[in-house]
């Protein structure tokens, strides 16, 4: 008989968390329907549980003991209740700001036992991994995780690395169409901290309304709808992408003509206003 596959300690515990909480849900729903005054429920739980412990990439994992093994570790867990305060106070807070990025982003610059020794420090997320580079705590994870610093930074310089994804023409807020158009960049990493990115696009930079770490609205001149857009949210450190728009962009209004002007000088005064519009 092979043995039986080893399991993730966290695993098997948020299991056996899933199906107390399923008897929860169908004890409330028994009492709904049936307007019980009382019922019953289980206060705390203990559980023995005979298995054999492993590490494994920097995991602990347990797998069941099969009949007759006398030499399997005995685990003593018990279960108790715990209120929603009580969770969202103890509990370890995971990423859900949606412009923050997991420690997955990383890629292969980190091996997954390394990514793990990370999240034994508290560091889960990218956001997490530049503030600690920011409060010169990245030495101090050094040492605790047992990480070259070197690897870490080269870690977090790729994380943080900027990234536009898409350049798309929207209208001015308020949706009616009153004002000129605008520009939306969506993309990764585009703002560090609370300064503003430099943008510009071809050799100019280009005015920003609003900014954030996943999306620029960006209001540009009449010329600048076509060209190489680069985005830099640090000196030294951009991204960039070439677009053309320029039929989306705003009509050029009409110069007004005099009409007592020589037909020359208006020829003349008509030819930088083609080469604006090229």
């Amino acid at each position: 008989m092979s043995p039986q596959p080893a399991l993730r300690l966290e695993d098997f515990i948020q299991a056996v968390q899933s199906q107390l909480d399923n008897a929860q849900a169908a004890m409330a729903i028994k009492a709904r329907n049936l307007n019980l005054p009382l019922t019953f429920a289980i206060k705390d739980i203990d559980l023995d549980l005979r298995a054999h412990v492993e590490f494994a990439d920097s995991e602990i994992r347990i797998r069941p003991a099969g009949a007759g093994e006398a030499e399997a570790s005995v685990f003593h867990l018990v279960f108790t209740v715990i209120t929603r305060p009580a969770i969202e106070e103890n509990a370890v807070t995971l990423a859900h700001d949606p412009d923050d990025q997991s420690l997955d982003d990383v890629g292969t610059d980190l091996t997954p036992d390394e990514r793990k020794r990370l999240e034994w420090a508290g560091v889960r997320t990218v956001k997490q991994f530049q503030e600690a580079e920011q409060s010169g705590t990245v030495h101090a994870i050094g040492r605790v995780t047992n990480l070259p610093i070197e690897r870490l930074r080269k870690a977090l310089e790729k994380a943080s690395a900027p990234l536009v994804q898409r350049v798309e023409p929207i209208l001015a807020p308020g949706g009616t169409g009153d004002g000129p158009p605008l520009l939306r960049v969506t993309g990764r990493n585009l703002v560090r901290g609370d300064a503003f990115p430099q943008v510009r696009i071809g050799s100019r930079p280009v005015s920003i309304l609003s900014s954030s770490p996943g999306e620029l609205v960006l209001a540009p001149a009449g010329d600048q709808w076509a060209g190489h857009l680069a985005v830099a949210p640090t000196p030294g450190l951009a991204a960039g992408m070439s677009f053309d728009l320029s039929a989306f962009a705003p009509a050029a209004p009409a110069e007004p003509v005099d009409a007592d002007a020589p037909a020359a000088a208006m020829q003349i005064a008509a030819v930088p206003a083609a080469e604006t519009r090229q």
